[in-house]
């Protein structure tokens, strides 16, 4: 297989707009980045907190013509967690990865959960969303030759983080299994995630309304 992410860091291969956006069907507000040429929309919302850690709540959006969708947190592929999404049936799959360099992204459950409400995660026969809360997406430790170094997202930054973006028109191997081989993306690029956008003084609420 080959590699999910390759050099996310290069030009991206599709446009992204960002923007607020507030689920109508929960109203949950996120600050949205949307790969325009895919219509896949990633959504980020995050406590109002003053350092990492902390959890994340992560939307993903997708037509049904896009097979698998995910976020890298540390903007590149390899030794930063990866939270990848698609569409079972009526139902999502969250998928928590981890690519150590020179390998594929291996499977890392303990990371994200799907969140059960149906209202924000669901499938239908033209889309399908995935709501997910990531624990461990913000604040990382990594080994490496260059010895070992823990990274973190500021929330209190007034830059927007640098992540990163895959994407494939082709479903997992096994839709069901969330450890399920992936195929090499069809698009990926950066995403600027604005933290003052996606932090919110809700959040607690916002978790307990999707559990």
């Amino acid at each position: 297989m080959r590699l999910f992410l390759t050099a996310l860091l290069a030009s991206a291969a599709s446009s992204v707009m960002a923007t607020r956006y507030c689920d109508p069907a929960t109203s949950v507000c996120y600050d949205q980045m949307v790969v325009a040429s895919y219509g896949v929309a990633y959504r980020v919302a995050i406590p109002d907190v003053a350092a990492a850690p902390f959890d994340i709540l992560l939307q993903i959006a997708a037509p049904q013509s896009v097979g698998w969708a995910g976020v890298a947190w540390g903007g590149r592929m390899t030794l930063n967690p990866l939270t990848v999404g698609w569409a079972n049936n009526d139902k999502t799959v969250a998928s928590s990865r981890w690519a150590p360099p020179g390998t594929t992204p291996c499977p890392a459950p303990t990371r994200a959960r799907r969140t059960p409400a149906s209202r924000a995660s669901e499938a239908n026969s033209t889309h399908w969303t995935l709501t997910a809360l990531c624990r461990g997406c913000s604040q990382w430790t990594a080994t490496s030759q260059r010895g070992t170094n823990t990274e973190s997202l500021d929330p209190a930054a007034t830059a927007p983080a640098d992540l990163a973006y895959a994407l494939s028109v082709t479903l997992p191997a096994e839709p069901a299994n969330n450890a399920s081989r992936i195929s090499y993306h069809s698009a990926r690029g950066a995403l600027a995630l604005d933290m003052a956008v996606a932090k919110t003084s809700k959040f607690d609420e916002y978790v307990q309304l999707l559990s």
